[in-house]
């Protein structure tokens, strides 16, 4: 389970804390690549429908907050929010 999230480094990367005391670190650039929003991916088999060419070169996070057992992002200058499942993230940690 997710307890905190703490946006650093003017926004590029973004420090979470866990129910068992593990922090881990995420890139924002890393995040919006590998998004899961049917802009991003395919909901049908998860190809995915961008490049990291599409994706800003100045991509951060200019907010997040934890819903619902999930980690959510919006990303600037896109103004694109997506929602990361916290399994998700562990398991991509």
């Amino acid at each position: 389970m997710l307890t905190h999230a703490l946006v650093g480094d003017e926004g590029r990367t973004i420090e979470l804390g866990w129910a068992d005391g593990r922090r881990t670190r995420f890139h924002a650039i890393w995040l919006r690549d590998n998004a899961l929003d049917d802009k991003t991916r395919s909901a049908g088999n998860g190809q995915r429908l961008v490049t990291i060419l599409d994706i800003p070169a100045g991509t951060r996070i200019g907010a997040a907050s934890i819903k619902a057992g999930a980690l959510e992002i919006s990303f600037e200058p896109e103004g694109k929010t997506v929602s990361f499942p916290a399994q998700w993230l562990r398991a991509n940690a």
